[in-house]
């Protein structure tokens, strides 16, 4: 006798294949990255181009202070722009949230540290701001390629894959993915919050080493 049973394929975590679902959450990312980048790496090198940078070296503020001046306005803008692009998430596109608000904005908090880090490890390295904004594209081409974004990291070579693993937006494209559609549990978040806590400490080490510098 003939069989009933069929086989059907089911998609997890966005069964329907809407398309727009993965462009709208890595954009978040990618905004995120591209704001928190600009606003980092043109403060000190504006700074440098006006003269005004040795003035803020002679203060009396110490180096890591003068780090949290240059890194909290930034964070904060960034967060602004993303909370705006949460709720168009949520509510315009109707993409499903199944982590913690709380837990999105920590891994949020703690991507754009990484890249305050590294916006202003460029700034550290140009004098004008003209330089700092070549600086900042050259970072982010490669840094979309190998992310993810446009092709999928397991398509690619082994030593294209290998350079991911130092790439910030790597990790938080698993990270914010995870915690919109797949409810992503504490093990794999740590997975991809520690290497983007390295990041953003030895990139705001150097710079905090710079200043140091600077100041003896």
């Amino acid at each position: 006798p003939k069989s009933n049973m069929s086989v059907e394929i089911r998609n997890w975590f966005n069964p329907n294949l809407e398309y727009q679902w993965f462009i709208v959450i890595s954009l978040i990312a990618v905004l995120a990255m591209v704001m928190t980048l600009a606003i980092t790496s043109l403060s000190m090198a504006q700074e440098k181009e006006l003269g005004t940078f040795d003035q803020v070296l002679v203060s009396p503020l110490k180096s890591y202070e003068i780090l949290i001046g240059k890194t909290v306005p930034a964070i904060v803008i960034s967060l602004l722009d993303v909370s705006i692009m949460i709720v168009a998430t949520l509510f315009l596109f109707k993409i499903p949230l199944l982590n913690s608000i709380i837990t999105l904005y920590l891994c949020i908090i703690v991507f754009l540290l990484s890249v305050c880090g590294i916006g202003l490890f460029i700034s550290v390295l140009c004098k004008t701001q003209q330089q700092a904004i070549l600086g900042v594209f050259v970072f982010l081409f490669p840094t979309f390629l190998l992310s993810g974004y446009i092709t999928p990291i397991e398509n690619m070579p082994i030593f294209l894959q290998k350079l991911g693993y130092i790439n910030p937006l790597t990790y938080f494209f698993n990270l914010i993915k995870g915690l919109f559609l797949k409810g992503i549990g504490f093990s794999y978040i740590m997975m991809n919050v520690i290497p983007l806590l390295i990041i953003a400490f030895l990139t705001l080490s150097f710079v905090n080493w710079f200043f140091n510098k600077r100041l003896g």
